[in-house]
């Protein structure tokens, strides 16, 4: 547990509960760097998901701030319901607000008793009224309601060209073992109904802006960069902008990571991204799905032959290790056109790290008020997944978890370079079927397919590579040992 900064009492806390600790949470910090005249009287506090709620709530209440401010995420929402139930017991009077993708107007009643005010939508000039009122008529003993509902303030988009801009907050611990998150736009200008920036309208950061923060980042140290926007290409000229800026300083030495929509690149940001040194980009792609009339019900009007050439592009012609997103259970897509989609991918593309993920109905997505989907059944619980489609009952749902799971452990992680390979290369074998094979090998084995050391692991594949795929003992054992020797 880190604290921002050291303080032994504060008025007001943020808390931010990362996915993991290699994480620096950039929304805390934003929202503390906008507190204007109250900034020098808050902290934030930073865990993540090994943070135990009693730990937590006796740092919060140790402090004994008049408001505590909660980013919620889909990952932390338990641990942070644990926590606020215990700080209502043990510090009555503090002021408690949550802001972040889980909190939607809708969702009011879920925080009773525990949450004060729900900040809906962006919350740096939300968050600092809410801290000026508290800190200029903090409540009195006895007048809190316990059990009221709390009240949901909906916030307004940010002024980007006016924002204070959080980069000073990342302490020199934060910069030599930690990612470092930017931004250089809010929004996205994209419909796709299960994403929570759906229709949001893209708002840019100034270049005049961003562009000094970003290079007193690199003189503090920083050489690896994790863009938050959600399309570096929604804005061509910003995406030219920042590819010139890191081209110009040493890009041998960085790491740059953003999202990239695969619909058509112009001529000016084909060669930028083609200018890089091997490794330096790291694009995410979210290609979803392949069925061309799925797309269009989710919103996505990208035509699959762009979608493709963009693809071949990246992969033919850039240097960057690219990462895709493929999602199983869109409404309309059953197995067999989801296994086209991922053959497809797989043997035209290669790529390292190949996304499966299932559904999600999150809050305030077009998603989960789509009237025509209230034949989906989904968990209320986070993280919403799928549980039965239109045209996937949940046997089907299960069996793909198990072969996204496989494909997770064996591909995407890279333990297994040569043998994931082989797995669906020797032969003639359809990737999603080898591996579809393969999970359910190793769950009749061994009843799961998670906590499974990598040895274990390693026989199963070797195995099969055997008695599935054709290799001889040898020849199984000589790709599996190469590639445990590897890695």
């Amino acid at each position: 547990m880190t604290f921002l900064p050291d303080m032994s009492t504060t008025r007001i806390l943020l808390v931010a509960i990362n996915a993991r600790y290699g994480h620096c949470a950039f929304a805390a910090r934003s929202l503390l760097a906008n507190l204007g005249p109250l900034r020098d009287q808050a902290a934030l506090i930073e865990s993540d998901l090994d943070a135990q709620p009693f730990q937590l709530a006796g740092e919060i209440a140790g402090r004994e701030p008049l408001v505590v401010g909660f980013s919620v995420y889909l990952w932390n929402a338990g641990i942070v319901r644990e926590t606020l139930t215990i700080l209502r017991r043990v510090a009555p009077r503090l002021q408690i607000v949550l802001g972040g993708p889980e909190i939607v107007a809708v969702g009011a009643a879920a925080w009773r008793g525990l949450a004060d005010v729900l900040v809906v939508g962006e919350g740096e000039s939300a968050f600092r009224r809410i801290c000026l009122e508290a800190v200029s008529a903090p409540l009195p003993n006895g007048q809190r309601d316990g059990d009221g509902a709390p009240t949901a303030m909906l916030s307004e988009p940010e002024d980007l060209s006016r924002l204070i801009l959080p980069y000073d907050l990342y302490t020199a611990d934060d910069i030599a073992h930690r990612t470092i998150f930017v931004e250089g736009s809010r929004g996205c200008p994209f419909q796709c109904s299960y994403c929570t920036s759906s229709g949001t309208g893209l708002r840019l950061v100034p270049l005049a802006r961003l562009l000094p923060e970003l290079d007193r980042l690199l003189e503090r140290g920083v050489r690896a960069f994790r863009f938050l926007d959600r399309n570096l290409n929604a804005s061509e000229p910003l995406a030219c902008g920042l590819l010139d800026f890191f081209l110009a300083r040493h890009p041998v030495r960085l790491q740059l990571h953003f999202e990239i929509m695969p619909c058509k690149l112009d001529d000016s940001l084909r060669q930028r991204l083609s200018a890089f040194p091997p490794g330096v980009l790291h694009l995410e792609i979210g290609v979803q799905t392949l069925n061309a009339a799925v797309a269009r019900g989710i919103g996505r009007r990208v035509p699959n032959d762009t979608l493709l050439e963009t693809l071949q592009f990246l992969a033919r012609e850039t240097r960057a290790t690219l990462h895709a997103d493929l999602i199983f259970g869109l409404p309309g897509e059953d197995e067999a056109s989801f296994a086209a989609g991922f053959d497809q991918l797989v043997r035209s593309f290669d790529f390292p790290e190949l996304q499966v993920n299932l559904l999600k109905r999150l809050p305030g997505t077009p998603l989960a008020g789509d009237a025509r989907l209230d034949g989906l059944v989904f968990n209320p619980h986070p993280p919403y997944e799928l549980l039965a489609g239109d045209v996937l009952n949940f046997a089907a749902i299960s069996r793909l978890q198990q072969f996204a799971r496989c494909w997770e452990l064996v591909h995407n992680r890279g333990r297994f370079p040569r043998a994931a390979k082989l797995l669906w290369q020797a032969g003639t074998g359809s990737p999603f079927a080898r591996y579809m094979a393969l999970a359910s090998r190793i769950h009749a084995a061994e009843g799961r397919l998670h906590a499974l050391g990598v040895n274990r692991l390693a026989e199963h594949v070797t195995a099969f590579l055997q008695t599935e795929c054709g290799l001889s003992a040898a020849d199984a054992k000589a790709a599996v040992t190469a590639d445990r020797a590897a890695t």
